[in-house]
């Protein structure tokens, strides 16, 4: 009988071992930098700025808050810094 608990004590501490690793190796993917992120060439200058703005300030691009669409028409809208990021998608400002 205590050998037949022994063999589960060992299996409960080897898939929660397993269990932990695996949610590591999760969260430390979720937290890397995607290489894979594109802009598809159907989308509208206007559609690719806002998308590189958000990205460049680090905003969701869904997002509706107002101040962040103050700031995208007084700071980014015609800046160098807008000309230099649609340059890769072979936009223009």
């Amino acid at each position: 009988m205590s050998n037949l608990k022994s063999i589960k004590m060992k299996d409960t501490i080897r898939m929660t071992a397993m269990s932990l690793a695996l949610a590591a190796t999760m969260a430390t993917a979720m937290y890397l930098p995607s290489k894979s992120v594109t802009v598809p060439t159907t989308l509208t200058t206007e559609e690719i700025s806002w998308i590189e703005f958000c990205r460049h300030k680090g905003y969701d691009i869904h997002s509706d808050d107002e101040e962040i669409l103050i700031e995208y028409l007084d700071c980014w809208c015609g800046s160098t810094v807008e000309e230099e990021a649609l340059l890769p998608h072979g936009a223009e400002a």
